[in-house]
């Protein structure tokens, strides 16, 4: 039938992950490098030679705190878990063969901490984490389309970016934030191709077609 035709080519790939890190490494904050020099937590006898406080630098005459040295360490732990979705699709349409590759990223948890013994904070939804090394953005979902179409010699292709809207970093520990994320984003590409030979090709596109901007991040709303 010619619905068997269309299905042919289509493939789908459902993926569940759930992922566990302990003593993740990862630059320490500002706030977590003054805790460890000065939190009985961490230097129970508030000894200036500690390790923790080798990087907090004093300032001459009045002892204020200067410089603060960064470095890495295994202290943090995150738990994260969500949904991936492929779709690869091709079929014939017209005299040439059109394409559709789409993925789709749920996310259902992203829970993170600097330190061990710190509740997991959950950041799903927010413009964080920032750390552990962890990509910042951590958006409910998020697509990526590509349609093509290939006619003989002839190749082109569009490539549509969805991120929907997000919350601040900051409603991760303070829902009543009011610092604003970012609305929702879309962003296309436009390329194409036409092969001279089996080893000559020439490629162009046009990225961002419509000239959208980057969103406003991390803006206070408050008047």
């Amino acid at each position: 039938s010619p619905f068997e035709g269309l299905a042919r080519d289509l493939r789908v790939s459902l993926d569940y992950y759930s992922i566990d890190v302990n003593d993740a490494i990862g630059p320490q904050s500002v706030d977590v490098a003054q805790r460890q020099c000065f939190d009985p937590a961490f230097n129970p006898t508030f000894d200036v030679n500690n390790p923790f406080c080798l990087g907090i630098n004093r300032v001459a005459n009045d002892g204020a705190i200067g410089n603060v040295l960064l470095t890495y360490l295994n202290n943090g732990r995150f738990e994260t878990d969500g949904v991936d979705v492929a779709i690869d699709w091709a079929f014939d349409l017209g005299p040439g063969r059109f394409s559709v590759n789409s993925f789709i990223s749920y996310l259902i948890s992203l829970k993170s901490t600097e330190l061990p013994n710190d509740p997991l904070v959950e950041f799903a939804g927010t413009l964080g984490p920032t750390q552990n090394e962890l990509n910042a953005g951590a958006y409910d979902w998020k697509m990526l389309n590509t349609f093509g179409y290939n006619l003989g010699k002839w190749s082109a292709a569009l490539q549509w970016q969805y991120l929907p809207s997000i919350d601040s970093i900051t409603a991760a520990t303070n829902p009543a934030t009011t610092i604003a994320g970012a609305g929702s984003y879309n962003l296309f590409h436009l390329t194409g191709s036409f092969a001279f030979t089996d080893n000559a090709m020439i490629r162009f596109g046009i990225v961002n077609v419509f000239d959208e901007a980057p969103p406003v991040l991390e803006g206070n709303v408050d008047p």
